[in-house]
């Protein structure tokens, strides 16, 4: 759901024009890329590990890579990517956006998650059981 993302930035982005809410200087140069990158390496890492199949309508369970740690590795990269593009911005709104924003994807994956386990059954049960839905399970 990178529209959601792309919104959110959008929303901020129109925000801080009318109300600017600047973030410092030294979070902006030392966070904003970092996130970027990271946002980055998760989508691309959730991409390589999901190869050919369609992440809409999945014909296996992908449980390797990223998948592996995090249930929603691409909702998880979109949102740092939406994190840093804001710090980088000098945004504060981005962070006010980030809970909205959250909420529509959980909303959204929490669909995604009903459709895997009609289609996946006990697979996608016990694949749940073990890695978590945002952040990884000790």
């Amino acid at each position: 759901m990178p529209e959601a993302s792309l919104a959110g930035i959008a929303a901020a982005a129109a925000l801080e024009q009318a109300w600017p809410l600047p973030l410092p200087e030294d979070v902006r140069r030392v966070a904003g890329w970092p996130i970027v990158a990271a946002g980055v390496a998760v989508i691309a890492g959730s991409l390589k590990t999901a190869g050919t199949t369609e992440l809409a309508s999945p014909g296996r369970l992908v449980t390797g890579g990223p998948y592996a740690r995090t249930r929603n590795p691409m909702y998880v990269g979109w949102g740092l990517l939406q994190l840093g593009i804001g710090v980088i911005a000098g945004s504060g709104w981005v962070l006010v956006s980030l809970p909205f924003v959250g909420a529509l994807v959980h909303r959204e994956v929490l669909r995604e998650e009903q459709r895997l386990e009609e289609r996946f059954g006990d697979e996608y049960l016990e694949y749940s059981e073990k890695v978590g839905r945002w952040l990884p399970r000790r």
